[in-house]
């Protein structure tokens, strides 16, 4: 334990670029987001690193969270989540935010990932802190000038990261302008460069920046949002490189008698870049070994063009599987936004839905469901949920679309649901425990993996086609 601890120390005090020019000094820093186990483009985020590392020798190296789900391979590991741990580590990352779906294998899980992590996860306004074993912000000093990094995660309606409530149980979360206010000043009067490590989306890190004006930098996550270059708010420079490896953005901070004099951001690619590191090549090459990902289940006739087509899919399994008379998956579950025609594998659905949620049966009254509805699309950030075996309408103020003005359920054939009539709907535990609707059943768990009744039902399938397919209407009035 103490070896890992001086390491760690020698690791923060070398872990900074720094060059001097007339004078002034320049701090490099390469940020990542949302990389979401895509662990195929290490050899070329590796790659990268080693070319930067010419020109910038003690690169600092940061991920804005949301390392891990979203392919199998990691996710499905025999200890989950250590493919990309391991090449985080063979990179040589500094600190990494904490995202929401660094929860999504429980607590557990996420403590199991930390202490293989040669790295530090950030959060300020997680407590109690010390119980998963992260900082609220870590110091980096070199050479006189001092980096200071405040994490941040994002928090839903219901004030906790968005994963299932159950992956948090025990933990406490606080807004984070109340952590900002709780150490922002102490990271600030220590540092000669203040970051806020933000996995809290683009529109709120440019709240934050309008609030809190001192800190440099604010290298954000979440929101999958693509910053190509110097984007300044308030005199903040906010940074974002969409997801799962697209992009890494290049920093540059000039520094000059102590203080920040210019800032500089770039967007550089990764998964289309041409150079690859042959050592991470191997490693990724050892831990794609999963012959069972590659089984075919069924053929799509057609190309799903978009996540509705997909939701489509994933409602129906749950309705046939589970003999239901109603489906209902919340709109952020599918993890792809198209599909191409041809083979689906067992890889794929795990891609698609990889949370492991189990699933759920309800009964509702039509009115019940109604309103379950427009929960799960207000905990999602208001997108609405997709569904079998009726169809809706959803009718949304065009000056704010939090306000729904009225929603109307149909029958398949497009006849009035009876809104009294208690149906049988099947969902998954994720959307039960996040939609704060009044209804008399709150559900039972059937013990099964949503995921695993879409493998089964794809199997049973010849052929699937789903080009066209829309259930939910959204009109803005």
């Amino acid at each position: 334990m103490r070896r890992k601890l001086i390491l760690l120390c020698v690791t923060t005090l070398l872990g900074i670029t720094i060059w001097a020019n007339e004078g002034k000094q320049v701090v490099a820093i390469l940020s990542v987001n949302d990389m979401h186990a895509s662990i195929e483009h290490f050899p070329k985020l590796t790659a990268l690193v080693d070319s930067l590392r010419g020109e910038y020798p003690s690169l600092l190296i940061l991920s804005a969270g949301d390392n891990r789900t979203g392919n199998p391979l990691n996710d499905a590991y025999k200890e989950p989540s250590y493919p990309m741990t391991a090449l985080m580590n063979t990179v040589g990352f500094h600190a990494s935010a904490i995202g929401n779906h660094e929860f999504d294998a429980k607590v557990s899980g996420f403590v199991r990932q930390v202490r293989r992590s040669a790295f530090r996860y950030l959060c300020a306004n997680v407590e109690p802190a010390d119980s998963i074993h992260v900082l609220p912000y870590q110091f980096f000093d070199c050479e006189g000038i001092r980096i200071g990094i405040l994490g941040l995660t994002q928090l839903g309606i219901h004030g906790i990261p968005d994963t299932h409530p159950l992956n948090v149980e025990g933990l406490r979360f606080i807004p984070a302008e109340n952590a900002i206010e709780r150490y922002g000043k102490e990271v600030r009067s220590r540092s000669d460069i203040a970051i806020l490590l933000s996995h809290c989306g683009y529109e709120h890190d440019v709240a934050l920046a309008k609030r809190f004006p001192d800190f440099d930098l604010i290298i954000g996550g979440h929101t999958h949002t693509c910053i190509e270059g110097t984007e300044l708010h308030n005199g903040v420079l906010i940074t974002q490189a969409e997801n799962k490896l697209k992009y890494a953005t290049l920093i540059r901070l000039v520094i000059e008698d102590g203080k920040v004099i210019s800032k500089e951001a770039q967007l550089l690619p990764v998964a289309n870049a041409t150079s690859s590191n042959e050592f991470v090549e191997e490693i990724v090459r050892y831990f794609s070994q999963d012959e069972r990902l590659e089984q075919v289940l069924t053929q799509a006739e057609a190309p799903f063009n978009n996540v509705e087509e997909l939701g489509c899919l994933m409602t129906d399994a749950l309705r046939m599987e589970l003999d239901a008379d109603v489906a209902l998956q919340n709109y952020g579950c599918p993890r792809y936004e198209q599909l191409p025609a041809g083979p689906i594998t067992i890889g794929d659905v795990l891609r698609l839905d990889p949370f492991g949620n189990e699933a759920m049966e309800l009964s509702l009254t039509g009115q019940e469901l109604a309103d379950m509805i427009l929960a799960c699309r207000q905990a999602d950030r208001d997108r609405p949920p997709y569904v079998a075996g009726i169809r809706y309408e959803i009718v949304v103020d065009k000056q704010d679309r939090e306000k729904v003005r009225d929603i109307r359920l149909m029958n398949e054939d497009g006849t009035p649901l009876d809104m009294k009539r208690h149906y049988k709907v099947a969902t998954s535990s994720y959307v039960t425990a996040i939609s704060d609707s009044k209804r008399q059943d709150q559900g039972r768990k059937l013990f099964k993996n949503c995921s695993n009744l879409l493998i089964d039902y794809l199997s049973k399938q010849p052929s699937v086609n789903y080009s066209g397919i829309r259930r939910v209407t959204e009109i803005l009035r």
